[in-house]
C-alpha cells in the first residue's frame, strides 16, 4: 500500500471513528465491527513500518490501549488459524456501489484492488 493510498485511508478512518464517538456521547463506545477491522488492518500495515501503536491510535483518534487489544486479539486469532472478514457496503468503502471495482484486503493488510467478481473469486479460492 502506498504513501497516498495510506494516508487517504486514515483519513476516512479518523473521520468515521470521530464522527462514530459524536455519535455515542458518554463513556462506553462499541466500535462497529466493520470499522474495527479496517481500522486494525490499518494498523497492521503502520505497525509493518515500524510506527508504535501509540501514534497510530493519536491519528485515528482512539485510545492506546484499545488499539493495542484490538490488535492483540487479531493476532491470537490468525494464529489460530481463523481468517477475519468483514462484508460492507460499498459506499463505507468509498466505491459508487453496483458494477464498482472490487477489492480484497488481507488480513496482514494488503490491499489489491479493480477487481472484478471472478478474479476476486480466484484469488479467494487461491489464498483461502
Amino acid at each position: 500500500m502506498d504513501d497516498s493510498s495510506l494516508e487517504g485511508l486514515r483519513e476516512r478512518l479518523a473521520r468515521e471513528v470521530a464522527e462514530e464517538l459524536e455519535d455515542h456521547p458518554g463513556k462506553r463506545w462499541r466500535c462497529p465491527s466493520g470499522l474495527r477491522s479496517r481500522i486494525v488492518s490499518y494498523a497492521r500495515v503502520c505497525r509493518e513500518r515500524g510506527e508504535p501503536v501509540r501514534d497510530i491510535s493519536r491519528r485515528l483518534g482512539l485510545v492506546e490501549s484499545t488499539l493495542a487489544r484490538w490488535l492483540r486479539a487479531d493476532r491470537a486469532e490468525l494464529q489460530a488459524g481463523f481468517r477475519p472478514v468483514s462484508i460492507v457496503a460499498a459506499e463505507e468503502c468509498g466505491h459508487a456501489g453496483v458494477g464498482a471495482p472490487l477489492r480484497l484486503i488481507t488480513p496482514r493488510g494488503y490491499c489489491v484492488e479493480g477487481l472484478d467478481a471472478q478474479a476476486l473469486a480466484f484469488l479467494l479460492r487461491v489464498v483461502g
